[in-house]
């Protein structure tokens, strides 16, 4: 009965909703898978103030990427927060919320580190024994190897630990989406409990647009997380660095029409913010990893000289 559970648990997860994950090196544990130092120096109402003073100022851009994403619906918006101009490809698309899914990640790793549930990309959580599908989680994990891998039991232990309160405080701070952790166990979209909650196609939606301006306040040192913390998130964000270009990024995939890649590319002096959403409701094949493959090419081709 056991086996018959983990079995549907597992058809569930690689076929209805898995967390994309992204790897340093762009390892590819694709399979549809899918730190820190506090939140905000200032206020909610100084932040909040502060981001619209930077938006009334900022330029936009309406850009053309109809061929990279080869038929596939979907946005993209890059933000420069330095000219302050934002790029936007199909901008009505980058102001509607969906679910975070696997991106969540990012704010999870930062607010835990914040909070000493973890102190490095060695911290550990401690595997339950489950024969998980994805066959990288069945073991202890770091944060680095769970992040990578994108383990969704590793951040449900990490969250958790957190608690309610704390982490509905901290996204409050950020201004991240509607901040809203009330379904904090989820909708059970998942079988099993520990691959369940509220970031998971529940209560907590984000826009497009949102991602990028609080990935902008991260690593703008607009927030109270320390610079240490965020060289942490940093490196196990890493997806591909050479000479001219460092690209920081994370995958997410929940249902059919909804998966993401969100980050953060550095080319010499400009840092450059973006978010790769797919909503397409007819196209079975969308995950994580394929946003980010056209976050990539559109990188390549736009920002890579």
């Amino acid at each position: 009965m056991v086996k018959k559970i983990i079995g549907i648990a597992s058809i569930c997860m690689i076929c209805i909703y898995m967390i994309g994950c992204n790897n340093a090196n762009q390892q590819s544990v694709e399979h549809k898978n899918d730190n820190t130092s506090s939140v905000v120096t200032e206020n909610k109402n100084t932040l909040l103030k502060e981001t619209l003073v930077e938006n009334t100022s900022s330029s936009k851009k309406a850009v053309d990427y109809t061929e990279l994403f080869n038929g596939i619906d979907g946005c993209a918006v890059f933000y420069n927060s330095d000219t302050k101009e934002y790029q936007f490809y199909n901008e009505q698309l980058c102001e509607k919320q969906a679910s975070p899914c696997s991106t969540f990640k990012i704010i999870s790793t930062l607010v835990a580190l914040q909070k000493g549930v973890l102190t490095s990309t060695e911290s550990k959580m401690n595997y339950n024994g489950t024969d998980y599908p994805i066959k990288s989680w069945n073991k202890d994990l770091t944060l680095k190897e769970a992040f990578q891998t994108s383990c969704v039991w590793y951040f449900k232990k990490v969250i958790d630990k957190i608690g309610k309160d704390d982490m509905g405080k901290s996204l409050k701070k950020l201004s991240y989406g509607n901040c809203d952790v009330s379904q904090w166990n989820g909708e059970n979209i998942n079988p099993l409990p520990e691959l369940n909650g509220f970031w998971l196609e529940s209560s907590l939606k984000i826009s497009p647009k949102e991602q990028v301006e609080v990935l902008a306040n991260i690593f703008n040192g607009k927030t109270d997380f320390s610079k240490q913390n965020i060289e942490i998130l940093k490196d196990i964000m890493l997806v591909n660095k050479n000479e001219h270009i460092s690209i920081y990024g994370k995958t997410g995939t929940g249902y059919k029409d909804n998966a993401w890649f969100v980050g953060m590319l550095e080319h010499n002096t400009q840092k450059y913010f973006f978010a790769i959403h797919l909503n397409d409701k007819n196209n079975k094949n969308i995950s994580g990893p394929t946003a980010r493959e056209i976050a990539l090419k559109i990188i390549d081709r736009y920002y890579n000289n």
